[in-house]
């Protein structure tokens, strides 16, 4: 009897801290602030296995500079101290060994600047249009070649040359804009954003341009692709909802799902090692910082 009495109590034990803890479960899905500065930021990318962030900041009123954030003692440094031209949206190879970026070369024209991380030197991509710009870029796995977007005579297109600023080609040749392209896992697909159709939505092709199909149906912008690392999902920027918010979907476009669903703007997302969490660029009470997001429901 005393041990059918013990067991109950037990069962009434665990039942009272279920209750009790369940309000945590809520808040388990809040995201994690990362910064606390407030200053805009721009496109942050994981490094150094998820243990560093790379974003692209106003780091004064007149600069926009690569700043190294790092999670354990949130220390924060400039990537590039000695360069004084506005430096936007960071790419970094998997390896870590190639990095690259767009830099203001006199306005408007935007270069794109690739460099040999281990021995400190960098080559240029310079587009022959003087107002011609090249952004978002995203290397190759293998980091044998990067993709960008590049805005000329020729309209706004998928471009990718090699680590040395080398060998030109065109994915695209549609109407609209073609923009923030991003490589597969396994390099066989490139994901962008396109206003071919009209507004815009998401798209993937073939690493050579081949084959572009659309995953994403829905009005307003749908843009800004990011693929998970294991190649199952992609995470985009969407206004779908009225405001700016971050959704994750499968590959093959099903299943798109609200992560952020916050009444500001949610920008930038891009993926942590672990393809568990996301780390998004958030407004809040009009403050720009880094949060990190799960993905698992």
């Amino acid at each position: 009897m005393r041990k059918f009495f013990k067991a109950r109590h037990l069962r009434l034990w665990l039942w009272l801290c279920a209750l009790t803890l369940a309000p945590l479960s809520v808040h388990a899905g809040e995201p994690e602030r990362l910064t606390r500065d407030g200053t805009l930021k721009f496109s942050p990318v994981f490094v150094d296995e998820g243990r560093t962030v790379v974003f692209a900041t106003h780091e004064t009123p007149n600069l926009v500079a690569l700043r190294r954030w790092k999670l354990a003692d949130e220390s924060s440094e400039r990537l590039h101290p000695s360069v004084t031209s506005h430096q936007f949206e960071p790419a970094f190879t998997p390896d870590g060994l190639w990095h690259c970026y767009a830099m203001s070369s006199g306005s408007p024209q935007l270069v794109l600047v690739i460099q040999d991380v281990a021995n400190n030197k960098s080559v240029e991509y310079r587009p022959r249009d003087a107002r011609a710009t090249a952004r978002n870029p995203s290397f190759s796995p293998a980091g044998s070649r990067v993709v960008f977007g590049l805005s000329d005579a020729q309209g706004h297109q998928i471009a990718t040359v090699n680590r040395h600023g080398e060998d030109l080609r065109l994915l695209t040749r549609s109407a609209g804009t073609n923009s923030w392209p991003a490589y597969s896992p396994d390099g066989k697909q490139i994901a962008f954003g396109s206003s071919r159709e009209g507004d815009f939505e998401i798209y993937v092709m073939s690493a050579d341009g081949g084959e572009p199909r659309r995953l994403t149906h829905s009005p307003g912008r749908d843009m800004r692709p990011a693929w998970s690392p294991d190649g199952r999902q992609i995470a985009f920027v969407t206004v779908r909802d009225g405001d700016s918010e971050i959704y994750v979907m499968d590959a093959d476009g099903s299943n798109p799902r609200n992560i952020t669903r916050n009444p500001d703007r949610d920008d930038f997302p891009a993926w942590h090692p672990d393809g568990k969490r996301l780390v998004v660029v958030s407004t809040r009470a009009g403050d720009c910082d880094l949060y990190l997001y799960s993905t698992v429901p």
